[in-house]
C-alpha cells in the first residue's frame, strides 16, 4: 500500500501567461512549488480551450510526481487567481477587459468537472495578499487585517480584514484601484474617470510620462524616450529617473502623490495596521514613496495619528506601509493556499 501524500494546486491566470503550481498541501518543506508550468494563455482560443491547457498541466505534473516519488496523490484542492471582476458567488467571470468574449464564463464549474476536484476562484489580487499574508510581509507583521495593492497594468487590491479575504457581496469587494480621485480626469477602462489605476499603474505611469515630455519642461531624454515604439517601458522610464532625469523623476512623484491620495481614503476609512505594495512598479519605491508618504500625511488624519516614527520597524497600532516580500511568486502561491485555508476556516467553524 502507497503513502499518502496531499497536495494543493494553485493557478495564475493572466492575459499573457498561464502559471500551474504543485505545492505540499502543508507547506512545511517551504513556499516553492514542487512542481509547474508556464504557458502562454490561450485567450483568442476561449475559455473551454485554456481550462482543457489548466487541466492538461494538472494532469501531467500529477503523474510525473507519482511516478518519481511512488506516493498516492491525494489533491486538496485547485486555487485559481484570476483578474476581475468576478461573481464569487456563482464562479463566474465578469467583463474582463484583456479576456474578450470570456463574460459570465463559469471557470470554477467548468474546472472542477474537467479535473474531479474542488475548485475555488479568487481574485488574483486578493491571492496574492493572501500569500503576503501567510507568508510574507504580513507574516512579518503578525497581524489579521491587510490590504495588499498591485501597481502592475492595472491597479489590483486585496483586503484581508480580521483573518478573512473581504469579497463583499458577490466578490468585487475592494477594488481601490477604480477609487475616482479626480472627476475630471483621464476616462478609465471601468466606465469612470480619473480612477487611481488612471495615476498609479505601470499604464497610468506612461501617460504621466508622455504628458511631461509633451510639456513645457519635458527634457530631451524623455521625449526621446516616449518617442520609441517598443522601448517607451515603466523600467526605462524608472532607468531615466534613477540617472538624475527631472521630468522622469517629476512622474514619479506624481505618481506618488496619487497614490498617496488613493492610500489616505483607503486608511481613513479602514484604519489597517498594514498596507503592504506589490506589482511591477513597486520595484520603483525609491522614487515614488517620499511623495507617497507625503499625501498620506496631507490627506490622511487617520494616518497621521498613528503614523510610525520610523519606516523600517514595525510598531503595535501604527499604520505601517511597505513593499511586498514575494514578488511574482505571490499570485501562484496564493492560489495553492485557497483550499487549504478554506478547509482550516470550515474546521474552525465547526468546533465552534
Amino acid at each position: 500500500m502507497l503513502a499518502e501524500r496531499r497536495l494543493s494546486i494553485g493557478i495564475d491566470l493572466g492575459g499573457t501567461s498561464l502559471r500551474v503550481g504543485l505545492f505540499d498541501s502543508d507547506f512545511s518543506r517551504g513556499i516553492s512549488p514542487l512542481d509547474s508550468h508556464s504557458l502562454r494563455t490561450r485567450v483568442e482560443h476561449g475559455p473551454e480551450a485554456v481550462v482543457s491547457d489548466m487541466a492538461g498541466s494538472i494532469r501531467r505534473m500529477l503523474d510525473a510526481y507519482h511516478r518519481e516519488h511512488h506516493y498516492e496523490v491525494l489533491v486538496e484542492g485547485i486555487g485559481i487567481g484570476s483578474p476581475g471582476p468576478l461573481n464569487l458567488e456563482q464562479g463566474t467571470l465578469g467583463h474582463l477587459p484583456n479576456f474578450p468574449g470570456w463574460d459570465g464564463f463559469p471557470l470554477r464549474g467548468h474546472l472542477a468537472e474537467v479535473t474531479g476536484s474542488p475548485v475555488i476562484l479568487e481574485c488574483d489580487a486578493n491571492a496574492a495578499a493572501v500569500a503576503e499574508w501567510k507568508f510574507g510581509a504580513g507574516r512579518l507583521a503578525q497581524v489579521d487585517s491587510l490590504a495588499m495593492i498591485t501597481l502592475g497594468t492595472g491597479v489590483g487590491s486585496g483586503l484581508i480584514l480580521n483573518g478573512r479575504v473581504w469579497h463583499g457581496m458577490v466578490g468585487m469587494g475592494g477594488e481601490v484601484g477604480h477609487l475616482c480621485l479626480n472627476p475630471l480626469g483621464p476616462a478609465c477602462g471601468c466606465g469612470s474617470r480619473g480612477c487611481l489605476e488612471q495615476y498609479a499603474s505601470a499604464n497610468g505611469l506612461l501617460r504621466l510620462a508622455r504628458e511631461q515630455a509633451d510639456g513645457l519642461n519635458g527634457s530631451e531624454a524623455l521625449k526621446e524616450l516616449s518617442n520609441q515604439t517598443t522601448g517607451f517601458t515603466p523600467l526605462a522610464v524608472a532607468t531615466l529617473a534613477e540617472q538624475g532625469d527631472a521630468s522622469a523623476l517629476c512622474c514619479f512623484k506624481e505618481l506618488g502623490s496619487w497614490l498617496g491620495l488613493g492610500l489616505a481614503g483607503l486608511i481613513n476609512t479602514l484604519d489597517l495596521p498594514l498596507i503592504i505594495i506589490g506589482g511591477g512598479v513597486a520595484s520603483a519605491w525609491k522614487l515614488f514613496a517620499p511623495t507617497m508618504f507625503a499625501g498620506l500625511r496631507e490627506f490622511s488624519f487617520v494616518y497621521r495619528l498613528g503614523e510610525p516614527t520610523q519606516r523600517q520597524t514595525l510598531e503595535k497600532n501604527r499604520t505601517f506601509i511597505r513593499p511586498a516580500e514575494l514578488g511574482p511568486a505571490a499570485g501562484l502561491l496564493g492560489a495553492a493556499l485557497l483550499p487549504v485555508l478554506s478547509k482550516t476556516q470550515l474546521m474552525v467553524e465547526a468546533a465552534t
